[in-house]
């Protein structure tokens, strides 16, 4: 699942020059690179945006993974370009296409090598939390990033979205509309902002129990879900415009908060242009 590519889908609702955009977005040969070199991972996802490094926390996930494992990739921002299962991000390692965030950590473990070193009581306890990040708290941190605050989150001057002004607020308008009947299907739809924000409690608490004062939420060394959790809160945290977890992370988890930036500082060095 990759909501960002809502915003390509939206664009087909347009007319003139959003509907040319919109018609570059086209299912491509399943290997988009013909000359890749062995064990380099091509990694294709949304350009960089104005104030963080990607909007979708899958693809902020996955990059932020190359980076901490070392592995020799090359970044192609695309907003175009899909997988054979057209989403984004998605890799081509050594001629194979593979796509999901989930199936892409699991692909790069298994070609280089990576443990994780976990006993098999936590690494039962990673998974779960892993799959509750993604099937659970992404909901109620979507909802108020994108829906609620859907010019705000698809401005120049958040998303970088190389359309005029004029344009993005109309993509807005039905790109919300979209994302919410879309979104009504999985139940989350249905609930209220303070029930939302009652779910996004409930699940904050049990990540910072098992956080607790560690550096990373299994010890000294970062795991899956580590790499999970920061793609879905720093995709969030750092954009120009409050939110119920910023307020979250501010009052009440100051573990998970430093968690967030110790992630951040270790890996996104060269990030620097926000708070």
């Amino acid at each position: 699942m990759n909501v960002l590519s809502l915003r390509a889908l939206q664009l087909s609702h347009l007319s003139g020059s959003a509907r040319r955009f919109a018609s570059t977005v086209a299912r491509l040969p399943e290997v988009h690179n013909k000359k890749w070199k062995e064990d380099v991972v091509y990694l294709y996802q949304f350009p960089r945006a104005k104030v963080v490094p990607n909007l979708s926390p899958f693809c902020l996930k996955v990059h932020t993974y190359l980076k901490a494992h070392k592995i020799q990739h090359e970044v192609v921002s695309t907003y175009r370009l899909r997988s054979s299962k057209g989403l984004l991000p998605f890799i081509e390692l050594n001629g194979q296409q593979v796509a999901d965030s989930q199936l892409i950590l699991l692909q790069l473990q298994k070609n280089f090598g990576i443990k994780e070193n976990l006993t098999n009581e936590e690494a039962a306890v990673a998974r779960s939390v892993d799959r509750m990040i993604e099937g659970s708290t992404f909901f109620p941190i979507i909802y108020p990033k994108m829906i609620y605050n859907g010019d705000k989150y698809l401005h120049h001057d958040t998303s970088g979205l190389p359309l005029p002004g004029f344009i993005t607020n109309l993509i807005a308008k039905k790109f919300v509309k979209m994302a919410k009947a879309r979104f009504a299907g999985m139940g989350y739809g249905r609930f209220s902002q303070e029930e939302l924000k009652n779910v996004l409690r409930r699940d904050l608490e049990a990540i910072d129990a098992i956080l607790g004062d560690k550096k990373f939420l299994f010890g000294d060394k970062p795991v899956t879900p580590d790499f999970t959790l920061f793609g879905h809160l720093a995709t969030a945290y750092y954009l120009p415009y409050r939110q119920p977890v910023g307020d979250f992370l501010d009052d009440d988890f100051p573990r998970i908060l430093n968690h967030m930036k110790r992630m951040r500082a270790h890996y996104w060095p060269e990030w620097k242009d926000s708070k």
